[in-house]
């Protein structure tokens, strides 16, 4: 069991160590380590920072500001932006809606959002809660029925997390009534 690092993932470390601690700005840390984040600004300040840098999305598919790092190199990643006070990037946008649009989305949706998401010049909520079923899905009452190139949407949802600075909605509504619980459920991107 090898417990050390290679020299070369060693010197990744110290890469990210040297940016997270000169490149986000000492008071942006200072608020994260106590709990005293401004919201939405360093979020946004620290999230637009990492994207330059190319740091915002890993996760993601290269052609979309994503990084082609082994598993480890992405635990560096996470790793030593903890253990610099470093906000994360913002879950909504780069750990669920963006790798969901980069995978499904078609080229046209991709070239709208993932940029301005990636950049947290978009920042997104999900609106999966509703009375009665919370975040089970299963129990999802929400509906969506095509209208031409539309959606009419009926339905309530309790709840969307982080609402108040969002610019689109991630809502979960059900498209297919007749699929058993856990299908036939999409999501929908609504502007908010």
């Amino acid at each position: 069991m090898q417990l050390a690092l290679s020299d070369e993932d060693a010197k990744f470390r110290d890469e990210l160590r040297t940016f997270f601690t000169t490149e986000i700005p000492a008071e942006i840390r200072d608020r994260a380590r106590n709990d005293e984040l401004i919201w939405p600004d360093d979020i946004v300040t620290t999230m637009r920072i990492l994207n330059k840098a190319g740091l915002a999305v890993p996760n993601w598919p290269v052609e979309w500001g994503g990084k082609d790092w082994s598993p480890l190199q992405r635990q560096l990643w996470a790793d030593e932006m903890r253990l610099a006070s470093v906000p994360e990037p913002l879950a909504f946008n780069a750990s669920m809606v963006g790798p969901v649009i980069a995978q499904f989305g078609s080229q046209e949706i991709k070239e709208r959002f993932l940029p301005a998401t990636a950049n947290l010049d978009i920042w997104w909520c999900q609106g999966f809660s509703e009375p009665e079923a919370g975040s089970d899905l299963a129990s999802l009452r929400t509906t969506a029925v095509r209208d031409g190139d539309d959606y009419v949407v009926n339905g309530q949802k309790m709840w969307t997390s982080l609402i108040a600075y969002a610019d689109y909605v991630w809502l979960a509504v059900r498209t297919n009534p007749e699929a058993k619980k856990h299908r036939g459920i999409s999501m929908l991107i609504i502007d908010r």
